[in-house]
């Protein structure tokens, strides 16, 4: 099963895909499923739950707390705090897994997430990512490490979706989550590069203005 565990739609600030073009992308680029992961809202999720497309749909959250932003995983509702320690307990609560997003990105990284407590895993890679060292420095973090490992695109545009996965020996999204906590899963992508900052900037501009 692969699944690109970190896209966006224009429920997000800086995103105008709609979920129609999501899901078409993502059954084009011959992805079992997606995690939604829009920035403070589920809307694109429920969105999605309304298309009738086959693919497998990870309800997800990208919260911007105030030392930077977690993801939550594999959770029912929105998450209403922006306090990072509150954030992850009410990640828990639903019995959801909280990611660190691009955690060595330096325009994007949470200031001291290694020392907030109970973060389940790290995005150890994420093809929004400038360099590849980025991402290097993620995975060599996770392997001497004890935490849970994710990748995905972090697309907010349709030629986005897909460009990284994960991919686990799961039947159904019960097992794949599974194979997240016990680490049975391989990552694969590349990077969009400079292009995707681009897109979401102008996303982000034009959302202000108007």
């Amino acid at each position: 099963m692969k699944i690109d565990m970190h896209v966006h739609t224009r429920f997000s600030r800086d995103s105008a895909m709609d979920p129609k073009e999501l899901v078409e992308s993502a059954v084009d680029k011959g992805l079992d499923g997606i995690a939604v992961t829009d920035h403070n809202t589920m809307e694109g999720f429920r969105e999605l739950e309304k298309i009738d497309h086959g693919l497998k749909i990870i309800p997800g959250v990208e919260i911007t707390t105030d030392r930077g932003e977690l993801l939550g995983l594999f959770v029912e509702k929105n998450i209403d705090s922006n306090i990072p320690r509150e954030v992850v307990e009410e990640i828990k609560k639903q019995d959801g897994i909280v990611v660190v997003p691009h955690p060595f990105d330096p325009l994007r990284s949470f200031d001291g997430w290694e020392e907030l407590e109970d973060v389940d895993g790290i995005e150890v890679f994420n093809s929004r990512c400038l360099t590849s060292g980025m991402n290097r420095k993620a995975l060599e973090y996770y392997k001497r490490s004890e935490v849970v490992k994710t990748g995905g695109s972090d697309a907010h545009s349709p030629w986005e979706v897909g460009k990284a996965y994960v991919e686990a020996d799961a039947k159904n999204l019960g097992e794949f989550k599974q194979k997240l906590i016990d680490r049975e899963v391989v990552i694969k992508g590349n990077r969009g590069g400079f292009m995707s900052y681009i897109h979401g900037n102008l996303h982000k501009l034009k959302k202000y203005r108007s």
